[in-house]
């Protein structure tokens, strides 16, 4: 027979029989990577697959990994504690989100030991938590000149921010309606402000002081038709006859900023950064994410702190030669479908391999995954190539993982030819929670069901937890919309997204040019020549009647 029918064959025939793994050929799998805890001897971090707590065989490849298991599974002590601390071993990155801050007390005494930059975003205890403003790098990037960047992290928080509200909408319409709104004051926001000033605290304050058509007409007026604000101030402003739409509107602006006006600790946390997330994929360093269990009034925060790292990290991993982060970033989503969906997760997971990023998600099941992501659950779980499973009674999830095991074939007593599942539902059911037992499923791999020790059988170093001890809110600097507008008006500062509308852009830069001499200028230095230039603002100015080319006023 020729080489080729025979490679080939195997794909043609009737029938194939499954069967387990040889635990020999998963400990010798490409992907597969020995690390000796005793000897601190650890490569690489990642999954456990095989382990007797001294010598653990990991999934050290860039693949994804969902573990499935109801409540008190033992997914945190067998999966979720022993990889960050074999993560912390090999010296990779991790944001892990801790809905008990038991993470964090088992494992942050060995990940200062390793000498990692730690941040604790704890929504639980606001007086004893990192800071982090989800407007610094958006503002950052703004006035950097990266405006499509800087405006599609905003619209990415927002979108955290609404999503709570639009699940629970009967009509998609009004908060879409409260979304353009927003956008377009937090847009004219970010604009206007300094990089102190941009925060959330005084971004609630201008939507709640800029709330009446005439408060939103004005704002209008004083920006240059084009600009991504004007169109969208345009079209809120279409409802400005109809009293009950526009009071729906605003109404859904408010309850999408409400929280932070109510929990003034919150909005001290998220108006400065004590840590730069910028520094995650270049060195070592550990983001505990502490968010109440027993209530979700703060999940969406998880969601956007989330977005924001991954989308950093994709900007980052640009910037280097080979696309890829210098050192390895892994998303530890514990409760994953607890908090919030994530927008673009299924496109999030898909392009993070190539760029040094892996995600870890634990799920109680494929129900709630649905019920959270819908369709997009599918193409989240397909992406995973390592499928954990411990228990559950949710029978589509329970056939699904029978079906990818596989069936076995044989000979019934009358000669025909039966077949029967590899593991039955039943038995899936049956797993010893006491030994340790999961269901994996590794790459191309035969099914395999692996005993693996609980997170006190392993032998970690032991270091006690790092307190957290309390930290000093800092102080909000204000800002004045009023004497914005008004400096506008007098032409004491720049039109907002005047560089924007590209039918100004000629005559920005000669504004530029005539008040540089040719030299390069900072942002401050640039915004002072516009102020200086007459012409160029004259040419702006909305209460002037001169008209630009394809400029209309």
């Amino acid at each position: 027979m020729k080489h080729e029918d025979y490679s080939m064959g195997r794909y043609v025939l009737t029938r194939s029989d499954s069967q387990w793994a040889d635990p020999d050929v998963i400990r010798k799998s490409a992907s597969v990577t020995r690390i000796d805890i005793e000897n601190g001897d650890c490569p690489v971090g990642g999954i456990p697959i095989i382990s007797d707590g001294r010598a653990v065989f990991v999934d050290g490849s860039d693949t994804h990994t969902i573990v499935f298991g109801s409540t008190g599974s033992k997914k945190t002590r067998l999966f979720a504690l022993p990889l960050i601390n074999i993560l912390s071993l090999a010296g990779e990155s991790f944001i892990a989100t801790d809905p008990k801050g038991e993470l964090y007390a088992r494992t942050s005494g060995l990940v200062a030991a390793k000498g990692y930059e730690t941040a604790v975003f704890n929504l639980r205890d606001l007086g004893k938590s990192d800071h982090w403003n989800p407007l610094y790098l958006p503002h950052n990037l703004y006035h950097s000149g990266h405006t499509e960047e800087a405006i599609s992290s905003l619209n990415d928080f927002l979108e955290s921010i609404a999503e709570p509200h639009r699940k629970g909408a009967k009509d998609p319409y009004w908060i879409n309606l409260s979304m353009s709104l927003a956008l377009a004051h937090l847009l004219f926001f970010i604009d206007t402000t300094e990089a102190e000033e941009a925060n959330i605290a005084n971004f609630a304050e201008f939507c709640a002081t800029k709330s009446t058509v005439e408060d939103v007409e004005e704002l209008f007026n004083c920006i240059p038709i084009g600009s991504i604000a004007s169109t969208n101030y345009k079209g809120v402003l279409g409802n400005k006859d109809a009293a009950a739409t526009w009071g729906n509107v605003v109404a859904g602006v408010h309850a999408m900023l409400n929280v932070f006006v109510i929990r003034k600790s919150l909005s001290q946390v998220l108006s400065k950064c004590s840590f730069d997330v910028r520094d995650i994929g270049k060195k070592k360093t550990a983001i505990y994410i502490i968010v109440p269990d027993e209530k979700t009034s703060l999940h969406f925060m998880v969601t956007a702190f989330i977005k924001q790292v991954y989308e950093t990290m994709i900007s980052e991993a640009q910037l280097q030669t080979n696309l890829n982060l210098p050192l390895r970033v892994n998303f530890v989503l514990d409760e994953f479908c607890n908090i919030p969906g994530i927008s673009d997760m299924p496109s999030m997971i898909s392009a993070a391999r190539s760029r040094n990023m892996r995600f870890f998600l634990f799920a109680q099941g494929l129900f709630q995954m649905k019920q959270v992501y819908g369709d997009d659950a599918y193409t989240i779980k397909g992406n995973c190539d390592n499928w954990v499973f411990l228990t559950s009674r949710e029978y589509e999830l329970l056939k699904q993982i029978s079906d990818l095991c596989g069936d076995t074939y044989y000979r019934a007593g009358d000669g025909s030819i039966s077949s029967e599942p590899l593991i039955s539902t039943s038995d899936l059911q049956r797993l010893s929670k006491e030994h340790g037992e999961a269901l994996i499923l590794h790459g191309r791999n035969y099914p395999f069901v692996t005993r693996l020790p609980d997170i006190d059988d392993y032998d970690f170093e032991s270091f006690p937890p790092v307190e957290l001890a309390g930290r000093r809110l800092p102080r909000i600097k204000r800002y004045d919309v009023g004497k914005v507008i008004s400096e506008i008006k007098e032409r004491e500062r720049p039109v907002p997204f005047a560089a924007e509308v590209s039918a100004t852009m000629l005559e920005y830069e000669k504004s530029i040019d005539r008040y540089s001499d040719g030299k390069p200028l900072s942002i401050l230095e640039r915004q002072r020549a516009l102020i200086d230039d007459d012409d160029y603002a004259y040419s702006l100015t909305p209460n002037s009647k001169k008209k630009t080319d394809g400029f209309d006023w």
